[in-house]
């Protein structure tokens, strides 16, 4: 444990919370409880070269008819050392006993509650019964013998051979958990006050003793900050030969602590990721490959950001950008803007702010794009697109994609409740429009024979063209009404052949949620008068695509028919300069189709429709380039498509012809699909927990499956 790259992974099939897990001592093998009461032993076995968890067996346990859930309800599990048998206490206080690997129960091995009550004094018996089974410990030194634990205080030692209790321990608070000290002549037992308490077991004297030594550092108190609300769940000391802990785990309801007790101040130890395993949920991810090292050295400006080793106090610049400047007739009906702090602003090392973009009106930001050579930053909101130059501090240009009909794009996020029957209202209005294009296609007049003879020859037309594209479908447009048209999804640096063949320049491209498609040139002066002069922009062309859907995601394909690479990529010789003597392609790629249209002209060339299955749509893309495993000589750009029902395929490029289809994330999980990020080499994440990353990969080359071996 503790080493990074190190583990194995075993998936439960059932849809259920671990609630427990147990190691068989010395078997490679583990039991799992799960919240639906059952049990899962899993075992560590080799298999091509590698160890692999995989479940062998699975229970639960059941008890005789009639009886209430509550009495095979397991509250406690303890494999015995002789990894034979394993001890289940339950809510009924009965402890049942069931054999190893077969999950097989002993029945005449059982230990009731009733059977331990007879060796308990009846004033004890008359005040309160056993109640649950909270915690059982095998005696160190006696495997014999077994330390059980009831939930309101009651502590008994049992015998296996004799089959009967030996001592017994009254507490006075409720029971969480018992420890054995090395030697087993005592125990501890923690309680729901925060109490714990030290009990003789070798001597007649049964009562408590004082802790003031327990511990050798008793004198010494340090704190412990651990966030939010902790629950200290499980405290093991990793101990030496001589009882001399050197380290205290602590597992906190937000994150696992390793405590050092042998440095001074009792630090605690780094463990080896970035973060705890549950701190505060991720919201928004990207992934950025091929990072030069003098870029580490010295992430340089990232949007309105830039690195700096020291603490510093400056200014903060403001700049204002308002998307519905020359329009009539629109009015904000949200929150306001958040006012700016005049003076100086005091920011630790590391990223530091040094210019603020606000949008007007102060709607939510849904797509950025920045272009580190030419120092532009690009933001689209509800409302539309602005252009910033950070490198001057000065606003570009801001275009406006409001529809007529976007009135709730402009009610702000508190507002869209009532939104609800307007979307209805609007699917309605579809399906009776398919409908009736339908009955127009099948004729609307004539007598009843035609009537017929004309549905005959629509379904087996339909049936035909079923048969030769099944995996296309016909796409329903969308009306130009529908609710959030302007929302701007995507934006995209491109430095391409816009106006003419003969020469390319910058350019900006937008995407919407009506299907809208914006590409402005730009003019970025050359470095030595990129102070001087401002950066110029002009919209230069405007695509409508007639399905309307929304748009996920726009690349540029240079004379080889290779995606544009990242500027600073090609900057750093990570990257081949793109083909700038043959003809571009531009890829426009909304959540139902894959459209290539030539550039400079825009003339549509290729699609690819998406399939109708389960009303799938394209929520992630990005292209991925994906290298041979056996050689370093060939590799190949494709395009890595996330999907609404989680699958994920693989796309050729320039073709669109589909390579492949992987089932990734399931689709009730909507949070996964829509925390998905790609990596540029056929990797990706996506969100398990709020705060947790699953790793996967689509390329050979790139395996992320761990290859570990136990031995």
């Amino acid at each position: 444990y503790g080493a990074p790259g190190v583990e194995f992974m075993g998936l439960h099939e059932e849809n259920n919370t671990v609630m427990q897990i147990h190691f068989i001592p010395d078997q490679c093998q583990l039991v799992t409880l799960l919240d639906d009461n059952s049990l899962h032993l899993w075992s560590l076995k080799q298999h091509s070269g590698a160890s692999e968890l995989r479940e062998e067996h699975h229970f639960t346990l059941k008890g005789p008819p009639g009886s209430p859930p509550s009495a095979t309800q397991i509250t406690a599990v303890l494999p015995h050392s002789s990894r034979e048998v394993l001890y289940l206490g339950t809510e009924s206080g009965n402890i049942f006993v069931v054999e190893l690997p077969s999950f097989r129960v002993l029945e005449d091995r059982t230990i009731t509650s009733e059977a331990v009550l007879q060796r308990v004094p009846e004033d004890y018996c008359n005040r309160r019964s056993c109640e649950l089974v909270e915690a059982l410990q095998e005696h160190p030194k006696n495997p014999d013998q077994l330390l059980i634990g009831y939930s309101r205080g009651l502590i008994i030692l049992w015998d296996l051979r004799s089959i009967k209790v030996t001592h017994h321990f009254l507490g006075s608070q409720q029971l969480e958990n018992l420890y054995w000290q090395r030697d087993g002549n005592k125990f501890i037992s923690c309680h729901y006050d925060g109490s714990y308490t030290q009990w003789p077991v070798s001597s007649d004297n049964r009562q408590p003793e004082p802790l003031e030594n327990l511990v050798p550092y008793g004198q010494k108190l340090v704190s412990i900050n651990l966030g939010w609300s902790f629950l200290l769940a499980s405290v093991s000391l990793v101990s030496a030969e001589f009882d001399d802990p050197s380290a205290m785990v602590v597992l906190a309801e937000e994150e696992l602590v390793v405590i050092d007790l042998k440095t001074a101040g009792w630090p605690a130890v780094h463990p080896p990721y970035l973060a705890s395993l549950h701190c505060s949920a991720i919201t928004c991810s990207h992934h950025v490959s091929n990072i030069p090292l003098k870029l580490l050295s010295s992430s340089f400006q990232v949007l309105v950001m830039e690195l700096n080793d020291e603490d510093a106090e400056h200014v903060v610049d403001h700049a204002e950008a308002d998307l519905l400047q020359d329009q009539e007739g629109y009015r904000w009906k949200g929150h306001e803007k958040l006012k700016t702090r005049d003076g100086p602003v005091r920011f630790e090392a590391g990223f530091q702010p040094f210019v603020l973009v606000q949008c007007q009106p102060p709607a939510v930001v849904t797509s950025l794009a920045l272009h580190s050579e030419w120092k532009l930053v690009a933001f689209g909101t509800s409302h539309g697109f602005g252009l910033f130059d950070h490198q001057q501090k000065r606003l570009v240009f801001v275009k406006c994609t409001l529809h007529p009909s976007d009135q709730l794009a402009l009610e702000g996020p508190l507002s869209r409740v009532k939104s609800l029957k307007k979307s209805l209202r609007q699917s309605f209005r579809r399906i009776r429009r398919s409908r009736v294009s339908s009955r127009k296609r099948r004729g609307g007049s004539g007598n009843a024979s035609e009537v017929r003879e004309a549905n005959a020859k629509f379904d087996q037309d339909a049936l035909q063209e079923m048969e030769l594209a099944p995996v296309q479908r016909k796409i329903e447009a969308r009306s130009a009404e529908d609710s959030f048209t302007g929302f701007v999804r995507t934006l995209y640096f491109a430095d391409t052949f816009l106006r003419d063949s003969s020469r390319h320049c910058p350019s900006l491209w937008a995407g919407t949620n009506g299907g809208t498609v914006y590409a402005f040139c730009l003019r970025v002066p050359p470095a030595e008068r990129r102070m001087d002069e401002p950066v110029r922009a002009e919209q230069a062309k405007e695509i409508q695509l007639m399905h309307r859907a929304p748009v996920v995601g726009i690349l540029v394909l240079d004379g080889r028919s290779t995606p544009l690479p990242e500027p600073l990529e090609v900057a750093h010789d990570l990257s081949k300069s793109p083909d700038m003597q043959g003809s571009h392609q531009l890829l426009v790629v909304s959540e139902e189709q894959f459209k290539v249209f030539t550039l400079p002209k825009v003339s549509s060339k290729l699609k690819l429709k998406l399939t109708a299955l389960e009303g799938c749509r394209v929520r992630k893309v990005t292209v991925a380039n994906f290298g041979s495993c056996k050689t370093d000589d060939y590799s190949e750009n494709d395009l890595a498509v996330l999907t609404n029902l989680g699958d994920i395929q693989i796309i050729s490029l320039p073709f669109l012809k589909l390579q492949i289809r992987y089932p990734c994330i399931r689709k009730e999980d909507v949070s996964g699909i829509a925390s998905c990020v790609f990596t540029k080499y056929g990797q990706g994440f996506y969100l398990i927990s709020p705060s947790e990353f699953e790793r996967f990969s689509l390329s050979t080359k790139w395996l992320v499956e761990p290859r570990c071996v136990v031995d």
